[in-house]
């Protein structure tokens, strides 16, 4: 599946077009709606907060030191590497 996304915010909307992908790169198997990034990324106003607060709510529970270790920083390149090896399908 192939996502347009034009970030109108703030550009980190594009790491939102692959949901899990981006669950995968912080760690976590919680829903969507438990790190509230269930929303369309074209309705999210702050996107970068999003993330954030996804990350936060994905590492409770992990001891401090541990929880503290991923920062928005750290997943940009790894998301964009992968984001850009996805084959582009054509329906047209």
């Amino acid at each position: 599946m192939l996502i347009a996304l034009v970030p109108v915010q703030e550009t980190e909307a594009w790491m939102l077009a692959d949901k899990e992908l981006l669950k995968k790169e912080i760690g976590t198997k919680k829903t969507d709606i438990e790190l509230t990034i269930h929303r369309s990324p074209e309705k999210i106003a702050n996107p970068k907060e999003v993330i954030e607060e996804a990350i936060r709510v994905a590492r409770e529970g992990m001891v401090k030191r541990r929880r503290a270790q991923l920062t928005l920083a750290d997943i940009y390149s790894p998301i964009g590497q992968k984001i850009g090896q996805l084959k582009f399908v054509s329906g047209f």
